[in-house]
């Protein structure tokens, strides 16, 4: 199974666990707006431009009372089952480049949305994984935003150059926990930053501006 599979079916039994109403750490939203996000994002593309054209939102609000209406199992369930055959997701091959990351971070957007919480464990193929995201060519936009040089250093002391420039930080953590901090969960997850007095204030400026 791919990545995007197994982090879908591992979210879904989880969505069964807490319920619609578990806070997550996507601001505003408990699980009930995840779900509907992921369910539309794959089954109803026609609705997702509504999300950031502001005249079409009331098509994208009919859309997802739609699914509002379904019982909880039955959303659950959907998205269990995975993307429809005649969706982008649905081709062979497509739902790994696009679910890979989302399901995967998603996942711990629930996990880690409720005190207490521990990191997982991951193989090493999940790892490297995580660590390929990283070294990708989107990804390397997300921490460019950070107009801040970037090391990161792996617990094995691999060091994985992810962003150019000076002043230079160092971002010490597992994969998931690296990923998770450049996706914006920074206060949920456990990662040492190093670096001079300088880069360090540069970064938290660029933090603050995003």
């Amino acid at each position: 199974m791919t990545l995007a599979q197994t982090e879908r079916a591992a979210l879904a039994d989880l969505f069964d666990q807490v319920g619609p109403d578990h806070p997550t750490l996507d601001e505003g939203w408990v699980t009930s707006d995840l779900l509907i996000h992921l369910l539309i994002r794959e089954r109803r593309p026609d609705a997702v431009i509504g999300m950031v054209i502001k005249p079409l939102a009331g098509w994208t609000e009919k859309v997802e009372n739609g699914f509002k209406e379904l019982a909880w199992a039955e959303q659950v369930d959907l998205f269990r089952q995975g993307p429809p055959t005649l969706s982008l997701a649905g081709i062979p091959g497509v739902d790994a480049v696009m679910n890979s990351m989302e399901h995967f971070i998603h996942h711990e957007d629930v996990r880690r949305g409720k005190q207490p919480w521990e990191p997982r464990t991951l193989d090493e193929q999940t790892n490297n994984k995580i660590i390929a995201m990283l070294t990708s060519f989107p990804m390397s936009l997300s921490f460019k935003k950070l107009k801040t040089g970037i090391t990161v250093r792996l617990p094995d002391d691999r060091p994985l150059a992810v962003a150019t420039g000076e002043p230079r930080v160092v971002l010490h953590g597992e994969p998931a926990e690296i990923l998770l901090w450049v996706s914006g969960r920074r206060t949920a997850c456990r990662v040492r930053i190093e670096g001079d007095e300088e880069a360090l204030r540069h970064l938290e400026l660029a933090i603050a501006g995003e």
